[in-house]
């Protein structure tokens, strides 16, 4: 729906100013975080409440104008179940505001990748208990791959990427999602997906800053994610990994 779209455009790598208490909000509910939002498919439903900082009721009619305007963030309430309860308009920041109006406006995720930035290292254990330390890596080609096991453009695109580490015999694919690690185990029993796995991992996700899935990293040797893209790119980063092996 429209207004679960918005919702999440506006919430997305907007720094979420304090847990401030608003008293006319139930002590039961609590500040959603977008990961928590994504993660549990929280749902946007009619019956939602709205207010103003000073709780005031915001009709449905006052919505659209709300988030058109891009004047405020909402502030999404729920219970700990993760079931959206109340949303709170605060007015906006300035850098909030030029950071809602340049996501508003942007028609591509990636447009705004540049390439050179160290990736940052990470540490942690795959569903097989595995240790994995990224910086172990140094000197060797890595893809990374943000991904959860009801996504289903991330499921689709799986076959493709199983034929990228076959042909790719000395290149490291890891998997990283929010799911836990029970979920991933039963969703490998019926489907292939060779990468090695790191589940219940927020914080890798979060330090690499991604809010869309599939989201598809290519570390370089030097350590340098020399590629970043959101969505079904394989045919291209099959290219940028054969490129990268003949240097």
């Amino acid at each position: 729906m429209k207004r679960i779209t918005i919702f999440l455009l506006l919430i997305a790598n907007i720094s979420i100013l304090s847990a401030q208490e608003y008293k006319f909000i139930s002590k039961d509910l609590h500040l959603m975080t977008e990961v928590e939002m994504i993660k549990n498919q929280v749902q946007m439903t009619n019956d939602i409440l709205m207010f103003d900082t000073k709780g005031n009721t915001i009709e449905p009619s006052q919505l659209n104008d709300i988030m058109e305007s891009g004047n405020f963030v909402p502030l999404v309430y729920g219970t700990k179940n993760h079931i959206a309860k109340a949303v709170i308009f605060r007015n906006a920041t300035k850098e909030e505001k030029e950071k809602m109006k340049a996501r508003m406006h942007r028609t591509d995720p990636n447009a705004n990748f540049v390439t050179g930035k160290i990736a940052k290292n990470f540490t942690a254990y795959t569903i097989d208990g595995t240790k994995i330390s990224l910086k172990d890596y140094k000197g060797k080609i890595v893809v990374l791959n943000f991904w959860f096991t009801q996504c289903k453009p991330c499921v689709m695109e799986i076959p493709k990427l199983n034929k990228l580490v076959k042909k790719y015999k000395n290149v490291t694919f890891i998997s990283i999602t929010f799911d836990k690690k029970e979920t991933v185990k039963k969703f490998l029993k019926t489907h292939e997906f060779n990468y090695k796995h790191i589940a219940e991992n927020d914080p890798i996700i979060d330090d690499y800053q991604t809010s869309a899935f599939p989201t598809h990293l290519i570390i370089d040797q030097k350590g340098e994610i020399i590629f970043r893209k959101v969505g079904d790119f394989i045919e291209e980063m099959d290219t940028k990994i054969g490129q990268l092996l003949k240097q």
